[in-house]
């Protein structure tokens, strides 16, 4: 067996027929990071026949003195379970990047460490200890089972699995449900985006990563020509806001009066006290409902033509839809745009044919309250399991050349620190 540098399109016909793919490790993916500082650089283990068995994307930055490190992104793409193969591969790819100025790479394979329950609990199902065992064994150095973000990628996500027959909404916890109705009663829609929307859901994921607007202007046309990215706008229809509100006042009003001619009528002692009970309930209702009315009026003068509040971007890929990022404008968080928005994509895309939702990132850390703990149980909310992978595992190259690397970057970066 050696290792082959491959072309695009091999590494397509390779990754399309995997089994266990995902879109991070695509000619489209190592197209879009070429354009934002990375080398993309496709390699593949080929056997005695010339069959491909294995291979990887790996995006490339050089270092101090020309040095490389490479980034496996979702990878390699490989038989894990086949540990011969694997050590046959990795021992390949280091004689192969060590004759090419490499210091090391990374990877973080999408490959379940544990089963868990919605607790955190370790439950029968998946083990993976051995395949992180024999990692181990073959030289390859783990950044530790980590809670939360500190990895490139998360390694804790939470996916939600579809049946083709279920409906869905019926699936969700009752306070995800709640919210739903919510934002449809606020007048809140959904709709598919185009390129020209890009800058406008940019303006909601912006402070949430690192990525520029390019970025996704890039992700759009790349991944776009394939049909495997969307991105979505949630519009808070002020004109309909107006009408759900002043509709809710009648409806309840209607109710008040006839829970007022129950009063007059009834002079059971244990009756009223329950009609007055309906009474100041209804009562509550109709003040909250007027409230609205005003609220809607307002912001119906100030946006006569509605209001983006929202925004989020997929990617489909095998069979999956993943939430690549979504966000909302703060001012109107109340509105629930995000947990309508979350909906009616999964919605959509189910009665296409998908059944698997890749909600992203969570917390792995359920003993304590964090700054993820709310974006955890919401995730969690739309019926999610916890998928936690293996990690991020580092695999050294040349040792010398890490080393020296690693001993003039603080130098450099300090020689290259701007005096004012």
């Amino acid at each position: 067996m050696k290792i082959v540098e491959l072309q695009a399109e091999q590494f397509k016909a390779f990754e399309q027929n995997f089994p266990y793919r995902n879109f991070y490790q695509t000619e489209e993916y190592g197209m879009l990071m070429n354009r934002h500082q990375f080398n993309d650089y496709y390699l593949g283990l080929e056997d005695d026949t010339g069959n491909i068995v294995a291979a990887t994307l790996i995006l490339v930055k050089r270092g101090a003195l020309g040095f490389k490190w490479g980034y496996c992104p979702r990878g390699y793409l490989i038989d894990f379970k086949n540990i011969e193969l694997v050590k046959t591969f990795s021992s390949l790819i280091v004689e192969f990047l060590k004759k090419r100025n490499f210091m090391y790479i990374t990877l973080d394979p999408i490959l379940i460490y544990k089963s868990r329950d919605n607790k955190g609990n370790i439950i029968p199902g998946v083990d993976n200890t051995n395949i992180y065992n024999a990692l181990i064994d073959l030289g390859y150095e783990h950044t530790g089972f980590n809670l939360n973000f500190e990895n490139i990628k998360p390694r804790w996500n939470a996916v939600a699995m579809f049946n083709p027959e279920d409906n869905m909404f019926y699936k969700f916890n009752k306070e995800i449900r709640n919210k739903i109705r919510k934002a449809i009663n606020l007048g809140v829609e959904i709709y598919e985006g185009s390129p020209e929307s890009i800058r406008t859901f940019y303006e909601f994921v912006e402070e949430k990563h690192t990525r520029k607007f390019n970025y996704y202007l890039d992700m759009y046309e790349i991944f776009g020509k394939e049909n495997m990215f969307d991105i979505y706008l949630a519009n808070l229809n002020t004109a309909k806001f107006v009408e759900k509100a002043k509709d809710a006042y009648e409806k309840e009003e209607a109710i008040n009066t006839d829970i007022n001619e129950e009063l007059l009528s009834n002079n059971n002692f244990n009756s009223r006290n329950n009609i007055l009970k309906r009474k100041e309930h209804s009562d509550k209702l109709l003040n909250n409902y007027k409230q609205n009315i005003i609220k809607a009026t307002n912001l119906f003068k100030q946006y006569p033509e509605g209001k983006i509040i929202g925004g989020a971007a997929v990617i489909k890929y095998n069979k999956e839809i993943f939430f690549l990022i979504f966000g909302y404008d703060k001012e109107f968080k109340d509105y629930c745009s995000t947990h309508l928005m979350l909906y009616q994509i999964m919605e959509k895309y189910h009665q296409e044919g998908y059944n698997k939702f890749n909600l992203n990132g969570i917390s792995g850390d359920f003993e304590h309250e964090n700054d993820l703990t709310g974006l955890t149980r919401f995730k969690l909310g739309f019926n999610a399991h916890i998928e936690e992978y293996l990690g991020e595992f580092t695999l050294t190259v040349d040792k010398g050349k890490k080393q020296i690397h690693d001993k003039l970057s603080p130098i450099l970066d300090w020689l290259n620190t701007p005096v004012l």
